[in-house]
């Protein structure tokens, strides 16, 4: 496809990202978005990020649906869900953000629409549990809302985690290794499930990966200049930091559409996201150039994108920023793709 085409493309997908919220996802407001990177990128960027969002992107009536199908899944609730919902209690437990509300929210529009109830009516002795969230990545934030509330849990019970995304190493650690056994001492039952769900697993004979991380770059003097910062920062934590993405892995490409083009976009993206991780004067430490993650790194890389908001595990490339702020702050130098609603403070004060 031309230019034209694929702006069009992308506009299309996502069309319903912050409806209402944000001015809309217009061929204008992409194409301002992608001519930020050198000449020669755009094109492939632009062919990339319509590869992948046409399948990641979660649209509003994507995640109905998903929702609708697990509040009628007889696996969880039988043959008469209608009779069974009533006894299940759907966790409001987040400690910080809002999606878990959001989705609640949604989920009680689809079981008044389906069978007349609303969820969460009075029960002292539930059947089971429903968390719901958008996505687990780390797998931490799951863990300490469950483990905070786990007193509550009734003994013979199950819990059931509902994400629209899942990342994989966040399931093996903190679900598989923690959150499991945590559950276990009160005889409580962990299932998972998403409609998306993200190999991300390290190892150096990965056969998939779904994620973004940059094979080593060594050109540029602002990604020399943070894979320093991670070295200097393990160094004083004795840990080995997850800097540069080995050859061979992946071994099979199942996230971008060739090798080649991962490779471009990746090292496009850790570039401009260490000139991005620059700005700040007081740069929050878990800020970096491919997403904020809290291990020593060069970003978390998700691609984990809905039509609410984007998580701030993303490359920086597609969320950070703010033109409307004055040419002196550090916002006002990148032009964002998907302008990201804050639950918290996530960036850093600028001091004047």
């Amino acid at each position: 496809m031309n230019r034209q085409n694929l702006l069009e493309s992308i506009a299309t997908t996502i069309s319903d990202y912050r409806f209402s919220e944000i001015p809309p996802m217009t061929t204008d407001h992409i194409d301002r978005w992608v001519s930020q990177f050198d000449n020669d990128e755009q094109l492939i960027i632009l062919a990339e990020m319509s590869y992948l969002l046409s399948k990641y992107y979660i649209s509003k009536s994507q995640a109905e649906s998903f929702l609708n199908e697990i509040l009628t899944s007889e696996i969880i609730f039988g043959k008469n869900p209608s009779g069974v919902i009533p006894y299940f209690q759907f966790l409001d437990i987040q400690r910080k953000g809002s999606s878990q509300k959001d989705l609640l929210k949604l989920a009680n529009e689809i079981t008044i629409r389906e069978y007349g109830i609303t969820i969460n009516q009075a029960s002292s002795q539930p059947l089971g549990y429903i968390y719901l969230d958008d996505c687990l990545f780390s797998g931490s934030t799951v863990y300490y809302d469950i483990e905070r509330w786990f007193n509550q849990a009734i003994p013979n019970t199950t819990i059931y985690l509902i994400f629209l995304g899942r990342h994989i190493s966040g399931v093996s650690y903190y679900i598989d290794r923690k959150l499991i056994p945590l559950a276990q001492r009160r005889s409580v039952s962990v299932k998972t499930g998403s409609f998306l769900k993200f190999d991300n697993n390290i190892s150096r004979n990965q056969e998939i990966y779904e994620c973004l991380w940059s094979k080593e770059i060594f050109d540029d003097e602002l990604v020399n200049n943070f894979v320093k910062i991670v070295n200097e920062n393990s160094a004083k934590k004795s840990v080995n930091p997850r800097l540069f993405r080995p050859d061979r892995v992946p071994n099979t490409e199942t996230l971008f559409s060739t090798p080649k083009a991962r490779n471009i976009v990746e090292s496009a993206f850790l570039r401009k996201g260490a000139y991005i991780a620059s700005l700040p004067e007081n740069r929050k430490p878990s800020m970096r150039p491919m997403g904020y993650e809290y291990l020593e790194s060069l970003g978390f890389g998700s691609v984990f994108i809905t039509y609410r908001n984007i998580a701030n595990n993303c490359p920086l490339v597609l969320w950070w920023g703010d033109t409307t702020y004055s040419p002196n702050h550090p916002f006002s130098k990148w032009y964002p793709l998907f302008p990201r609603k804050v639950n918290e403070s996530t960036n850093y004060v600028i001091p004047y």
